[in-house]
């Protein structure tokens, strides 16, 4: 053994030892970020999704509330048409019954039964 010559460490060797046991101690912290920025990630991504749903849906609640103001004008209009056609018709009967109190007996009903017809006749709407 004395007949080998000394071998004498490489100052490059040892300084990468020191950096190898530098990277080897921080490589623990390292991965414990790394799952925690994972997990961040996953949590941010589903916040997006969410937010992208929640922002179609409020699309989609906007665009119904646009085509809805119309359709309640014209269900206003529509009822306002059909009160006034209630209130034309109740005055029509009103008219109506009161012409056929003076003489039931002539009436257009009873010329029909008796000609055995099983319908009462059609009368013409006065034009306003």
């Amino acid at each position: 053994m004395k007949n080998r010559p000394h071998f004498r460490p490489n100052p490059y060797y040892e300084d990468l030892e020191r950096m190898e046991e530098a990277v080897m101690s921080i490589l623990p912290n390292l991965e414990m970020e790394n799952t925690e920025i994972h997990e961040n990630n996953h949590k941010l991504k589903k916040e997006i999704t969410f937010s992208r749903n929640l922002f179609s849906q409020l699309l989609m609640e906007n665009t119904c509330r646009k085509k809805l103001v119309p359709l309640k004008q014209e269900s206003k209009e529509v009822h306002l048409d059909c009160a006034l056609n209630q209130k034309y018709l109740v005055d029509f009967n009103k008219k109506d019954k009161d012409q056929q109190r003076p003489d039931p007996a002539s009436s257009g009903l009873r010329k029909c039964k008796r000609a055995g017809i099983g319908h009462t006749p059609v009368r013409e709407l006065p034009e306003e």
